[in-house]
This record gives structure tokens, C-alpha cells and sequence, in this order.
């Protein structure tokens, strides 16, 4: 026996397992409070400890390589938790964690996605005949332009709703509305109007009905005939991904593009398959489980609001700008989406929203109808 592995009272007690760590991390969204009101101090330090550690912490090479030909962090348990409390169902209680030569590194990311993929329900609602799952999508979209010297920058709210038939090859409704709406980032609307800048225009608006989803199609191309894809994902292509995280891993990276991103790149094509509203809730887990898995992955901000909503942003950097994605941790819901300005640009300062994307979903009785609430 090692002495590292005799803890200081001089009993020996095993290391946690690697699912062991994960659960207690997980617990931290659990929402259960101490009596004296612990809790936050705690999970704050432990999560914020996690978290640096893992970006902190390589193995010399640079990392393992995982069997996905990919370099990956050693896993390392972090020493400022190594004897920090842990929330579990009864509590906090406080345990000690032996560190060997072959150290455990616990990505406080990656284990509040496992638990919120364990917290998604089973099953989606069924659709009844003639019932619509219907998507209300709130967007806020940059705009922005040069006039002369002066520079205008504002965010555009959009509202994108849309009803799906449970046979898809039946038509969709696609209703667009450009709000008028603005938050004004750079300049003001009097002094862009001044300058002869169009702040209406720029989206398309109205009503879309099409078979399939197929609002926009290229010259020549037929209804029903795509296949889907990350961005707009069909039935069949739904069906044809793996359940299982490491082989949806493996087809996520084969999909998305290499380029200026790097691993980002996974995270934006995930984004825009759950923005649809139309993956099922066993694929809604495994994804949140894959997305654990891309290097350098984290927690942004433990308390991300959209619409009134909150929850918990995951995201990567890639040059200046970061993709997050939001996730309800008591619920496992994916509330949206948004694209974040990690460095200045002029008068953007780092932290700046560029854009942002609110999804919900629900049950609707009959097309063009909003769902009763």
C-alpha cells in the first residue's frame, strides 16, 4: 500500500470512481440547501476550483490521446477540492480524496451536463391527429454598418414560431416577425437615420408554409428530397444517429467543419440542432453527453438569463468570439443560445451579446395556434 493512498486520520479508504465524482459534481444542481445556508459558498468554490484546475491542468505531452485521435487533459480531481465538501442527497459532508501519481482532474462542465441529461424525461409529449409541435424561437440578432465615420451597432429582436405535423412530409407553418424592436449597442437610432442607415430591413417576414420543413429551396430541387443535417434536422436523419455519447461524439466531429473555430465548431453545430426544437429527448441526452466530451469545454456563467429564464452557460472561445449554450439544470431543458464578444472591438466592449436565441416548445391543437398556457 502507498502512503498516499492513507488518509490523514490513518484509515485507508478507496478513491472515488470517476461516476462517483461525476455524481457528486452533478449534485450541486440539485438545488438542496444545508440549514445554515452553506450551499452557495461552497458550490461556487467547488465548481470555480473544477474549472480551473481544468483549464490549468495538461499532462506534459499535452494531454492523453483519447481513441477519438484527439488530445484530451489528464483527468485530474482538483487539490483545492480534494477536501472540499460535497453536496449529496443528505447533505454536504465532507470527505477526502487521495491524489496518486496517476492524478484525477473532474470537469465541473462536463458533469453538470451528465446530470442534466440524466434529468431530461424519458419521452417527449405524443402528438394527437391533427395536434403540432410547435417551437417559439425569440431572437436578437446583430446588425450592424458604417456610415461614413461613424459606426452603428444594435441587436434586432426577431420572433421565429413554427409548427411541425407529426408526419413531416405534411406542410409546416413558418411564421417570421421582425419586432422593431432594437437595443442599441453602438450610436443611436436618431443619429442612424441621420445618416441615411436602413434599421428596418435586413429579415424576411411573414408567413412560410411548405411539406417537410422545405421553406427554402435551391433551383430545381424537389420537396421532401434532403436528407437533414445538423441545421436542419429531418426525421430519418434523426433516427439515424447513434445514442450512444461517444459515437454521437465521434459523428459530431466527423460532420462539422475544420476551420478558424477548431473545437468550437462542435459546440455551434450541436447549438444549432437543439435551436430546432425538434430533437427527441433520448438524443437531447446523449448530445448534452457528447458535448461533455469536446476539449476545453466549461462553465461561463452559473446563472445565464434569457427571457426571464435562467440556467446554466456552457461555452468555448474560438478568436473573439464565445458560443454558449443554455441549459435549465433542474430540468435538463435547453433554453437557448448566444454568441458572446470575448474581446473589444472598438466600442464593443468583451462581454458584449452579439446575438441570442430564446427556444421553447410545446403542444399546439391546431396549426398557426399558440399553445394554451
Amino acid at each position: 500500500m502507498r502512503d498516499d493512498d492513507r488518509m490523514y486520520d490513518g484509515t485507508v479508504r478507496p478513491l472515488w470512481s470517476d461516476d462517483e465524482l461525476d455524481r457528486a459534481l452533478g449534485a450541486l444542481h440539485t438545488g438542496v440547501r444545508t440549514d445554515d445556508g452553506r450551499l452557495g459558498a461552497e458550490r461556487v468554490a467547488l465548481l470555480a476550483a473544477a474549472e480551473r484546475t481544468g483549464r490549468e491542468t495538461a499532462a506534459p505531452d499535452g494531454g492523453a490521446v483519447a481513441r477519438h485521435g484527439i488530445r484530451r487533459p489528464r483527468r485530474r480531481w482538483p487539490a483545492a477540492a480534494a477536501a472540499a465538501a460535497v453536496l449529496v442527497a443528505g447533505g454536504l459532508v465532507a470527505q477526502n480524496v487521495a491524489v496518486d501519481g496517476n492524478p484525477l482532474a473532474v470537469s465541473a462542465a462536463a458533469a453538470g451536463l451528465r446530470a442534466s441529461a440524466d434529468r431530461i424525461h424519458a419521452a417527449d409529449p405524443a402528438l394527437r391527429p391533427g395536434q403540432y409541435r410547435y417551437v417559439d424561437a425569440h431572437v436578437w440578432w446583430q446588425s450592424g454598418t458604417q456610415a461614413g465615420k461613424q459606426r452603428f451597432a444594435f441587436l434586432a429582436e426577431n420572433r421565429l414560431e413554427m409548427w411541425i405535423p407529426p408526419d413531416e412530409s405534411q406542410v409546416w407553418l413558418w411564421h417570421r416577425d421582425v419586432t422593431g424592436r432594437r437595443q442599441w449597442q453602438v450610436g443611436t437610432e436618431q443619429a442612424a437615420r441621420a445618416a441615411g442607415v436602413d434599421v428596418d430591413g435586413g429579415w424576411p417576414e411573414g408567413d412560410f408554409r411548405a411539406k417537410c420543413g422545405d421553406f427554402f429551396l435551391d433551383r430545381g430541387e424537389r420537396p421532401c428530397s434532403r436528407t437533414g443535417n445538423w441545421q436542419d434536422p429531418k426525421d430519418g436523419w434523426i433516427a439515424g444517429l447513434p445514442r450512444d455519447p461517444e459515437a454521437l461524439y465521434d459523428r459530431l466531429r466527423a460532420d462539422a467543419p475544420h476551420n478558424s473555430l477548431g473545437d468550437a465548431e462542435l459546440l455551434v453545430y450541436a447549438a444549432d440542432a437543439l435551436r430546432t426544437g425538434r430533437l427527441p429527448a433520448d438524443l437531447r441526452a446523449a448530445l448534452y453527453r457528447a458535448i461533455a466530451m469536446i476539449p476545453g469545454i466549461e462553465i461561463t456563467d452559473q446563472v445565464a438569463n434569457l427571457d426571464g429564464r435562467t440556467g446554466v452557460a456552457y461555452g468555448m472561445a474560438a478568436g473573439a468570439t464565445r458560443q454558449d449554450i443554455i441549459i435549465d439544470p433542474e430540468t435538463g431543458e435547453f433554453i437557448g443560445e448566444r454568441e458572446v464578444l470575448t474581446k473589444a472591438d472598438g466600442e464593443l466592449e468583451a462581454g458584449t451579446v452579439l446575438t441570442y436565441t430564446a427556444v421553447s416548445t410545446g403542444v399546439s391543437d391546431r396549426i398557426g395556434a399558440r399553445p394554451a398556457r
